[in-house]
């Protein structure tokens, strides 16, 4: 079969598995965060509100930009939402795989002893990229788009460069270098606007660089050096907009996020052992982890944590010369892997959208791993292999998918795997009260209260639930318990002030509205204009 026909149908048979393996998807109703970044996000609304959509999050303006887009054309309408993530990720896959493939005619691959094989190497790396479960939180959880599409205009970007490299050295291609180098750093510039972990897209381009193209000892570097230099880019739009607090090292839209920068590190030592696990034995997956919070380094799981990482990063340097497809993708996970799991602390330690771009490296890795296992074989033995770890991923995935279904099922899902956790019971709350189940989301909110008893957004919620009730008598106490916790809860303010209204205590309601918007809460202006005139207030 001709290359050119051998690269059509693997295409089409990439976007064939991907499609099967979320077929189940589409119907599958906005989870989480979804719902204060697309369901409730005023900024999302107005595709024309440029600056209102960059405001909202300057750093992954790219990504509400196209959810904005999503919303004008499809409202909330979930399934124009999942057709574009999964679209997103077939994109992603394609790259994974044509990177590979051109990774094989560098020069220090075109002589590999697998390099004969590398149109299937590359077809089954794509293959497992686009399978794999643990890629489900990316790809089905809607909001998280922003991982998906970071990582396809990283993989567009180098894919790019290498593109553009290769092209240098053939003649009949020599003439389109530029537009390919061009192509690269236009993705490279939207990508870092897509999400911050595309921070390590200009080193991730120079360890190529080290690794497939450089010819002499030396590397050049004036093709670089406009990489190089947006490394800056993420880190100045962070501190002009000041959405990263640089002295605790902490986002500062991270609200209740107490983790010292210390001690988050030592936990990611940790998790990345865990990451690992769930690479390679994709099950008891789960959106919210109970994940212990390290103390000190001094713990015998965290020492050997560390012990066995120190050791994997130095058989990726002893295996250099002879297996560098295996190095190169050992360097790609934890490279890709270090915005996320260093000292800058976030919320949660542990979450497995963060293995999308880390899984291009596990992808590499295991085929190339297999092949060169059995290249005294044949091919065919390998091929089998990697067919059926390819089929027992699409039926986990496919699977995980059920979870995703629903707010009640993911969440239920969470309580069986984090039972002493506050959260899962929280947010499987606020499931039921979407449902006007409003008896079981209280015993969830009570539950979750119980376990955290500092967990205002609980309160908060309960007290939602009181007054869908008509019970305004617990909702008030529910809102001022959230209150007391986080003073600068502007939801809860809110609440107060409508509870308040519907008290007709309308001194109270106005403090609270006053509050509320105060703090950024939008106050409906139907709500607004009663309250005026109840209370008998012009201003």
């Amino acid at each position: 079969m001709k290359p050119y026909y051998f690269n059509l149908l693997a295409i089409i048979i990439l976007c064939a598995l991907g499609a099967i393996v979320y077929l189940n998807s589409f119907d599958n109703a906005f989870q989480f965060d979804d719902y204060l970044s697309i369901v409730q996000n005023p900024a999302i609304k107005d595709i024309a509100a440029v600056k209102k959509i960059f405001n909202f999050w300057p750093t992954r303006f790219i990504t509400y930009f196209s959810i904005a887009l999503n919303y004008h054309f499809g409202q909330l309408d979930v399934v124009g939402y999942h057709l574009v993530n999964l679209l997103i990720h077939l994109g992603a896959g394609i790259l994974t795989w044509w990177l590979v493939l051109m990774t094989f005619s560098t020069p220090a691959m075109r002589d590999d002893e697998i390099a004969k094989s590398a149109n299937i190497v590359a077809f089954f790396a794509g293959a497992i990229f686009i399978a794999h479960p643990i890629q489900t939180q990316a790809v089905t959880y809607v909001v998280q788009r922003a991982t998906s599409l970071a990582g396809f205009f990283y993989l567009l970007s180098l894919t790019f460069y290498v593109k553009a490299r290769l092209s240098q050295e053939e003649e009949r291609e020599a003439f389109a270098w530029k537009y390919y180098y061009s192509g690269s750093m236009l993705s490279a510039i939207i990508a870092m606007f897509t999400k911050e972990m595309t921070v390590t897209l200009p080193i991730m381009i120079l360890l190529y660089e080290f690794y497939f193209l450089r010819t002499k000892k030396d590397i050049v570097l004036k093709q670089l050096i406009p990489f190089l230099c947006m490394l800056f880019i993420i880190p100045l739009t962070m501190f002009i907009t000041k959405s990263v607090d640089f002295v605790e090292m902490r986002r500062t839209s991270e609200i209740g996020s107490n983790i010292p920068s210390g001690s988050y590190l030592l936990t990611q030592f940790k998790v990345i052992i865990t990451y690992f696990r769930l690479l390679f034995i994709p099950v008891n997956q789960n959106i919210d982890y109970d994940y212990p919070i390290a103390k000190n380094i001094m713990g015998l799981p965290i020492l050997a944590s560390i012990f066995v990482l120190l050791l994997i990063i130095i058989v990726a340097i002893k295996i250099f010369s002879r297996r560098r497809l295996i190095s190169f993708a050992i360097f790609w996970f934890f490279l890709t892997l270090l915005p996320e799991s260093s000292i800058i602390s976030i919320r949660d330690v542990i979450a497995e959208h963060r293995l999308y771009l880390p899984v291009v490296g596990y992808s590499i890795f295991l085929t190339s791993a297999i092949f060169y296992f059995f290249r005294n074989n044949g091919a065919r033995v390998a091929i089998i292999a990697m067919s059926i770890i390819v089929i027992c991923y699409s039926v986990l995935t496919y699977a995980r998918n059920f979870v995703w279904e629903d707010g009640i099922a993911l969440w239920s899902d969470s309580i069986r795997k984090s039972p002493q956790k506050a959260r899962p019971y929280s947010n499987r709350g606020f499931a039921y009260a979407l449902e006007n189940k409003f008896d079981q989301a209280i015993y969830d909110f009570t539950r979750a209260i119980q376990i955290d008893p500092n967990y205002s957004e609980a309160f908060n919620n309960r007290g939602m639930a009181y007054a869908d009730k008509g019970d305004i008598a617990n909702a008030l106490s529910d809102y001022n318990m959230a209150l007391q916790q986080n003073p600068k809860y502007a939801e809860a303010y809110y609440n107060a002030a409508v509870a308040y209204f519907l008290k007709k205590d309308f001194e109270k309601s106005w403090e609270a509205a006053h509050n509320a918007k105060r703090l950024g809460r939008s106050i409906d202006s139907g709500f607004l204009k009663r309250l005026k005139e109840a209370s008998g207030r012009e201003n």
